[in-house]
C-alpha cells in the first residue's frame, strides 16, 4: 500500500515519476560520467589536513560557498581549484576564515550554508571561473541541472574519487519531497530543495559542491538518504534563500 501511494504521488509531478523507477545501475556521483574541470570550472574541492573532504564553488576569486556541515569544527581547511583531482594541479588556497549561517543546525541541516574566504585570491582562467548566484528569492527552477563532485560513486564504499564526476539531475516538487522524508522523521524546510534522477544522485563527499544550470548555483548539496535511493532524493540548500545573507557577509568584510 504504502508503494502504490508512492506512485500516486510521485505521478502528481509530471515527468518526475521516472525518478520512483526501481534503481539498476552498478555505478553510482552515482550514474554520473567524468568530466574535465573546463566543464565546471566554479567547482574546487576541500581538504583537511591533506584529505579530500567536500566540495564548493566559487562565488568571488577569494570566497567560495559550501556546506555548513562540512566546515563547522575546527580545522585546517584548504581549497583547490582548476583542476578535475582534488589532490594534484590547479591552484591550491589556505582558508583564513568560514562564515557559519548564524541558523545552521548540525541536527536538522537547516540552514546548512557557509562562505570560506581564502588566504590569496585565485587567478581566474578558463579551469577557474566564478559561478553566478540566483535572484534572491527565485523559486522558479530550470527543468534540469547538474551536480558534480568527488565523492563515491558507490552507496556501500564512503571512499571519494579522484577524478570528478558529473550527473543530470530533475528538481522534485517540494510536496513530494516533504512527504517522503516525513518517513525518516526530516523535515524539508522551504530552505531546501530537492532533486533526482532514476539511478542518478549525490553520493558521500559530494556534500558541499554546487547544483548548476547555465553557470547559475541553485543548490548546495546537503544530505539524502543513501545514495540514489529511489524513495528519497537529493536534497539541496536553496541558495536563492540565501543571496542577502552572502552579500551582507561579504560587505560586512568588505568594510
Amino acid at each position: 500500500m504504502k508503494l502504490l501511494v508512492l506512485n500516486c504521488l510521485l505521478l502528481t509531478a509530471g515527468h518526475y515519476q521516472i525518478w520512483a523507477k526501481e534503481s539498476t545501475s552498478t555505478q553510482r556521483i552515482v550514474g554520473g560520467v567524468r568530466l574535465p574541470i573546463e566543464a565546471t570550472p566554479w567547482v574546487a574541492s576541500i581538504t583537511v589536513n591533506g584529505k579530500f573532504w567536500c566540495g564548493a564553488s566559487l562565488i568571488t576569486n577569494k570566497w567560495l560557498l559550501t556546506a555548513a556541515h562540512c566546515v563547522h569544527y575546527p580545522a585546517s581547511y584548504s581549497v583547490r581549484a582548476g583542476s578535475s583531482s582534488p589532490y594534484y594541479n590547479g591552484q591550491q588556497r589556505d582558508v583564513i576564515r568560514i562564515y557559519l549561517h548564524p541558523g545552521f543546525n548540525l541536527n536538522t541541516l537547516y540552514h546548512d550554508i557557509a562562505i570560506l574566504e581564502t588566504r590569496e585570491p585565485f587567478r581566474l582562467n578558463r579551469r577557474v571561473q566564478l559561478i553566478k548566484l540566483p535572484l534572491s528569492g527565485l523559486s522558479v527552477m530550470p527543468k534540469r541541472l547538474q551536480v558534480a563532485g568527488w565523492g563515491s560513486i558507490n552507496p556501500n564504499i564512503t571512499e571519494a574519487l579522484g577524478q570528478l564526476q558529473g550527473t543530470w539531475v530533475l528538481p522534485l516538487e517540494q510536496g513530494v519531497c516533504r512527504y517522503l522524508y516525513q518517513q525518516r522523521n526530516r523535515i524539508i524546510t522551504n530552505d531546501m530543495l530537492c532533486a533526482a534522477a532514476a539511478d542518478r544522485d549525490h553520493c558521500y563527499g559530494d556534500s558541499g559542491g554546487p547544483l548548476v544550470h547555465r553557470g547559475i548555483n541553485y543548490g548546495i548539496v546537503s544530505f539524502a538518504y543513501g545514495c540514489a535511493n529511489p524513495y528519497f532524493p537529493g536534497v539541496y540548500t536553496k541558495v536563492a534563500n540565501y543571496v542577502n545573507w552572502i552579500f551582507e557577509v561579504l560587505r560586512t568584510v568588505a568594510n
